[in-house]
């Protein structure tokens, strides 16, 4: 596998990780404010 290769991969991961993230965090904070 190539540098390039790995580098891609790798930021595919993180933004596939980092966007599950978010909408989990945003999500929750949504619920919470809804319920006050």
């Amino acid at each position: 596998m190539s540098s390039l290769e790995q580098t891609l991969l790798f930021g595919t991961t993180a933004i596939i990780l980092v966007g599950t993230l978010i909408a989990f965090v945003w999500q929750y904070f949504r619920n919470r404010g809804g319920d006050d």
